[in-house]
């Protein structure tokens, strides 16, 4: 037994870093892979096989963003992807594995980069680290249980830039959730459908701030031609346990499908947040876009947005501005893609930025607008192969 073993993990070792080669035959629904947030939920189970599945991943992001205003500090406010401007920075990297069974999965993930340093800037050092450490029971082909840190389900853009349709991420998505430590409850239909129940520590919490948990659930139709997607949460934002700062969200989006090259996703946010000085009274935000991809061949791709963001009242604190209007935003962008070959893309977007108070930092002073041009250059490095069962050893 002992020798079977020593061969069994020298032929893992071996086809881990050989057959990377075979990365586009993956099939991405075996595992949970934070690609754009349409994907981020999907616990889809394997075809019956006799084998398991270990799955392994590397990617990076290196970008450069020259910023018009040049702000001294060579930071982008009210954005984490690029987060540095006027030099070269990894936006995001991080290494993955997970392995898979008939009965269960798991994944673990870390990571690193100009995201992470801004989504995670609130969390101790080693946690910030860790991008996913989550496995997931199924109990049946229809219901599973899953746990630990995880891919939030809200927005419709993850920290994994090449599978979103810009360089950068839109304001609404950038400071939605995006990862979530807890449980949830997946239950699958044999129609499009499939719905979410999940029990977290927080608003992108993984270190408790309060004595509450989040409660969040999903609603999410799959369909050929179109997608879409419902997530709500109802969570405490307050750090003292004697005050009440009671957040409701809903995170609504869809993506349609026009033909073969064509795609359309309009996205809406709103939520509302009980007020500090007076808890009978409610302030809100709301946040809207509008993205527009065609695909004019098997390489290039070209993008552009619209959106909107509007927190008079200050709930959301990475966009805080402290001026009379909060923050009250309109951006557009273009995006280009270029895919040099399956483990590598080179990605152009143009972004202009304008609020209705003079937010933006530059040599001479506060300007009311911005203009990013950023160049990317991604790599991506995934391969999955099947073992022998872990029973097979028993």
């Amino acid at each position: 037994m002992k020798n079977s073993i020593q061969v069994g993990a020298h032929s893992l070792l071996l086809a881990l870093f050989l057959n990377a080669g075979d990365a586009l035959a993956i099939d991405h629904s075996h595992f949970k892979v934070d690609s754009v947030k349409t994907q981020s939920i999907d616990s889809s189970r394997t075809q019956e096989t006799d084998k398991d599945e270990i799955f392994f991943r590397v990617y990076m992001d290196l970008n450069y963003a020259y910023d018009f205003n040049h702000p001294g500090d060579h930071m982008r406010p009210f954005g984490s992807n690029p987060l540095h401007v006027d030099q070269f920075d990894i936006g995001y990297s991080f290494v993955e594995i997970g392995y898979k069974t008939q009965k269960f999965r798991m994944n673990a993930a870390f990571n690193t980069g100009g995201v992470v340093d801004k989504m995670y800037e609130s969390e101790p050092f080693m946690l910030k680290r860790i991008r996913e450490m989550s496995g997931e029971f199924y109990f049946d082909d229809r219901f599973s249980l899953e746990g630990g840190i995880m891919p939030a389900f809200y927005g419709f853009e993850g920290f994994i830039n090449k599978e979103n349709w810009f360089v950068s991420r839109a304001v609404m998505t950038d400071f939605a959730p995006d990862f979530d430590l807890g449980a949830r409850l997946h239950f699958r239909t044999k129609t499009p459908w499939r719905f979410v129940l999940q029990v977290a520590n927080g608003w992108q919490t993984l270190h408790e701030t309060n004595n509450n948990k989040s409660i969040g659930a999903l609603a999410r139709y799959e369909g050929k031609k179109v997608l879409v997607n419902w997530g709500t949460m109802r969570t405490n934002e307050s750090k003292i346990d004697s005050l009440d700062l009671t957040r409701y969200y809903s995170n609504f989006f869809m993506q349609f499908n026009v033909g073969k090259k064509l795609k359309i996703a309009p996205l809406w946010d709103f939520g509302i947040q009980k007020d500090s000085l007076n808890s009978q009274k409610f302030n809100f935000w709301t946040s809207a876009c509008l993205n527009v991809r065609y695909q004019w061949n098997s390489k290039l791709a070209t993008s552009v947005r619209g959106e909107m963001f509007y927190d008079p009242h200050q709930i959301i604190p990475e966009v805080f501005t402290g001026t009379k209007n909060g923050f009250k935003y309109y951006g557009a962008s273009f995006g280009l893609d270029y895919m040099f070959s399956e483990h590598a893309w080179f990605r152009f977007e143009a972004r202009y930025a304008h609020s209705k108070d003079a937010v933006y930092h530059a040599r001479n002073g506060l300007l009311y607008q911005d203009l990013v041009f950023i160049g990317s250059l991604q790599f991506d490095i995934q391969n999955k192969m099947k073992i022998q069962p872990l029973s097979a050893h028993q």
